[in-house]
């Protein structure tokens, strides 16, 4: 049975959640397999968590806070180009190396984000959590005017979805990380958004 603080019992139930879809998917999640994961009633669901869905919206949500703390610290945020390039490939290392450590959680992020429940409204909720990252891109745009023609959350979505699906294909076994991948990885990225940029200037 689980006790202590009814936050901890939250994030207790959202891991057994996680524990659920990364063995069977979202259409495999039951609340009778969820409760038996987590050692708890059925009913106990509907004492924490408003309804199933909210639960399964509430866990995603936990993994994006999760990653978006890579992307805030008590640095200075960057202003030159070239010191914005250096804060997202330092920051993207470091996200990337999470979703690698916690396979259970990108199985879930992954499968989330290219799932029906994945919906904009929860789109812009997630961006909210994304403050730093956020301010980058603005320092970006005072700089090069980066989004008169690609709003920051195209940006956003342009690393967050390449680097969960890179992820996901490593911890799914179809394909392997290596120092030479991750290193190719972390090129792509940057000349991606040096691209971008010099863009931008022309």
């Amino acid at each position: 049975m689980i006790t202590g603080s009814e936050e901890e019992s939250r994030a207790l139930m959202m891991n057994a959640a996680i524990r659920i879809v990364a063995q069977y998917g979202f259409e495999g999640f039951t609340t009778k397999k969820w409760a038996a994961e987590a050692g708890v009633a059925e009913g106990s669901l509907y004492y924490h968590f408003k309804s199933k869905q909210d639960l399964l919206d509430e866990t995603f949500f936990m993994i994006d806070r999760e990653i978006a703390s890579f992307f805030q610290d008590d640095e200075e945020i960057p202003e030159t180009k070239e010191e914005i390039l250096q804060f997202v490939k330092k920051r993207w290392v470091s996200y990337y190396h999470y979703l690698l450590d916690n396979p259970l959680k990108t199985l879930y992020y992954n499968r989330y984000r290219n799932s029906p429940r994945f919906t904009d409204e929860i789109q812009q909720k997630e961006v909210t959590y994304f403050g730093a990252f956020r301010q980058v891109v603005a320092n970006m745009d005072a700089a090069v005017h980066f989004t008169n023609r690609i709003p920051e959350d195209i940006l956003w979505y342009y690393i967050t979805d390449t680097t969960t699906s890179l992820a996901f294909r490593v911890v799914t076994g179809g394909t392997s990380h290596t120092e030479k991948s991750e290193q190719q990885m972390i090129d792509l990225l940057i000349h991606g958004l040096s691209g971008l940029i010099r863009n931008q200037d022309n």
